[in-house]
């Protein structure tokens, strides 16, 4: 490891290195493109000192991917600390719109970009899975959608989740989010789930 470019940064680059740091951890997943579709100051940041990045966060057992594919850069905890526990309704959440990716990406060939309404994700929660007989209150519902944004995986497009017909952005970071082992694994876990409970 050579961190002779971390004692050489000034305050102010120290500073800035300790904030994005932080950021990155904090959310997961850091996108090449903001929702504007202009490139992200903080992704430049960290894929100019992406060996800096590398060899620092390695001291704690981190490791950070860069997929030039979809744009984004992210990080994994070596050891398995600091994963987030998400209750039924958010796993299911983000199992659909896992699905709803893989569905809809093939016919946006030209972004990795997914856009999706509340009504249409809540459509196939209720209707193809029958996990839930109803809509689930609205309140847990925001609560999900605010942990998703705060980790890269969406942002809402329009005013408020509250409104069924809000649109919103599913991002390719749902890719690594929920892998292809874990989205089968979940959803035959669903599916027995179900079946015992009939």
């Amino acid at each position: 490891m050579n961190f002779d470019a971390f004692t050489q940064m000034s305050d102010r680059e120290m500073q800035e290195f300790s904030r994005i740091c932080n950021y990155l951890l904090s959310c997961t997943f850091v996108m090449r493109e903001d929702q504007k579709k202009l490139i992200s100051k903080d992704y430049r940041y960290i894929e100019r000192n992406f060996a800096l990045f590398s060899d620092y966060l390695s001291l704690s057992g981190w490791r950070i991917y860069k997929d030039s594919q979809y744009g984004m850069i992210y990080v994994r905890n070596e050891e398995g600390y600091n994963k987030l526990s998400l209750n039924k309704l958010a796993t299911v959440m983000l199992i659909t719109m896992r699905l709803i990716y893989e569905e809809r990406r093939l016919q946006a060939s030209n972004t990795n970009d997914v856009c999706i309404t509340v009504a249409e994700l809540f459509g196939k929660i209720v209707n193809d899975f029958s996990v839930y007989p109803k809509k689930p209150p609205q309140k847990e519902i925001k609560d999900c959608f605010r942990i998703f944004e705060s980790h890269n995986i969406l942002y809402k497009l329009d005013d408020s989740y509250d409104n069924l017909d809000c649109r919103f952005v599913i991002l390719p970071s749902i890719l690594i989010a929920v892998s292809n082992e874990k989205c089968k694994t979940i959803c035959d876990t669903l599916t027995v789930d179900d079946l015992d409970s009939e």
